[in-house]
């Protein structure tokens, strides 16, 4: 009877001790096809493309189950640490599986993308320098909570930006507070009237990805592509550059390589070098052109930029090229 007794005491230490702290996440991805529900403890999420995610998870062995219609096909405690992401798959042959344990949280910063990665620039484990008075992870998980409280966009909206009065945001952090809208034209809304308090804006394209309507990303880039920023453009870092190419890759038309990389050059000074591994990106020589042509006046080295003859093949293209920069 003693050892039940502190047993139950040890699980009610560590479930109070778990409290106390900032919470976790549960991803869930389904590779199965099918119409699937996922319960964690009372919580339930539905998803149509298979991916199921729980935040503010507070409890350290929370009880997962999986329905597959109205059939249970999984049902299991799971264990869970405080500040970290939980990311797992499950298929009807091979059951549940763990893919990955995250931070949440990296130098006061939300760092992690949609599902299970570490967003940007902290896939190599580099935190970039944030701007002074930025977000500690308190405050940031106290608006979090408030925000996903209100049932509607425009209360979200007035709630985040009360707390922009005298805090800055990251890009990741407005990723998953745009995740609690459900429409479209508040979230672009929101996104256009945040960039002021933004702390990485070398970053804030990524935003479109948060979008779900095509013509809300193009307004959303066109946005920054029109917009005007006090702030010192630093150079490209080559962990910038890396996320920003794999952005351009996948993009299918030439023309939307083009919007995206017009976005980010705005806030940050690629190389010559750089822009040449973007242009051969391209699909169509005659693009890529005008692509090299909008770059000139922001990239950092110009002195090099008549090296990106040799990305084109064409000896029209090379000699519109070296046309451009004479009339400089």
């Amino acid at each position: 009877m003693k050892t039940y007794i502190l047993l139950g005491m040890a699980l009610l230490s560590a479930h109070l001790s778990f409290s106390q702290t900032n919470k976790a996440e549960v991803f869930l991805q389904i590779e199965d096809r099918g119409n699937f529900t996922v319960y964690l403890d009372n919580e339930l999420v539905g998803s149509s493309k298979g991916r199921f995610r729980f935040y503010d998870v507070d409890n350290a062995s929370p009880s997962l189950t999986i329905l597959q219609g109205n059939k249970r096909i999984f049902n299991g405690r799971i264990n869970v640490h405080p500040e970290q992401r939980l990311v797992l798959t499950y298929t009807l042959r091979s059951g549940l599986k763990t893919i990955n344990e995250l931070k949440i949280y990296r130098n006061g910063q939300y760092a992690l993308n949609d599902f299970d990665n570490y967003t940007g620039s902290y896939n190599t484990g580099i935190v970039p320098p944030t701007i002074p008075n930025g977000n500690s992870i308190n405050p940031f998980n106290s608006l979090l909570a408030m925000v996903k409280k209100e049932p509607f966009d425009d209360d979200k909206i007035k709630v985040i930006q009360a707390y922009t009065v005298h805090s800055y945001l990251s890009t990741a952090q407005t990723a998953v507070l745009l995740k609690t809208f459900n429409q479209d034209d508040k979230k672009l809304f929101l996104a256009k009237n945040l960039v002021p308090v933004i702390s990485d804006l070398q970053n804030y394209y990524t935003l479109k990805e948060e979008f779900t309507f095509l013509s809300s990303k193009d307004e959303f880039l066109k946005f920054l592509n029109e917009s005007k920023s006090s702030r010192r453009r630093r150079d490209m870092s080559a962990t910038i550059f890396e996320q920003l190419r794999l952005s351009v890759k996948r993009e299918a038309f030439d023309d939307d390589k083009t919007k995206v990389i017009q976005a980010s050059i705005q806030n940050s000074a690629p190389s010559t070098v750089q822009i040449s591994e973007l242009l051969k990106l391209y699909s169509f020589e005659d693009k890529a052109l005008i692509c090299a042509k909008m770059t000139y006046n922001f990239v950092s080295d110009q002195q090099r930029f008549f090296t990106l003859k040799d990305v084109f093949k064409f000896r029209s293209n090379q000699d519109s090229l070296l046309e451009f920069l004479g009339q400089k």
